[in-house]
């Protein structure tokens, strides 16, 4: 079953999140206004602040299940991927353990 940094390669946000969305939760997760209150590989929680002028902390959970990925965010907008569900993502992202790319077999010499 992939993680829930598996789920939010950064490749994939734009797929998840209105263009809008994407820009103010990077803007989010850059200013540090993101706390991780759970993080494990099936389950990121967080509270997640605006920008300095909107001082408002969201609760936000990304969850890996059956493969896919689920949110939920106390800002109401239950099926957008919102601001806070992108910014809990890239934090997610980065502090995620990078894995090592497996090592590629020797092709055959002639």
């Amino acid at each position: 079953m992939p993680s829930v940094a598996d789920l939010v390669d950064p490749a994939r946000l734009p797929e998840l999140a209105t263009p809008a969305n994407l820009r103010l939760g990077r803007e989010i997760a850059a200013a540090k206004a993101v706390e991780l209150l759970e993080f494990g590989p099936l389950l990121v929680r967080g509270r997640v602040g605006g920008p300095e002028a909107n001082s408002q902390r969201r609760t936000t959970e990304l969850r890996s299940a059956a493969g896919t990925l689920e949110w939920s965010c106390t800002c109401g907008r239950a099926t957008a991927f919102c601001k806070h569900c992108v910014a809990l993502a890239v934090v997610a992202w980065e502090k995620a353990p990078k894995r090592k790319s497996k090592p590629r077999k020797p092709s055959p010499t002639p």
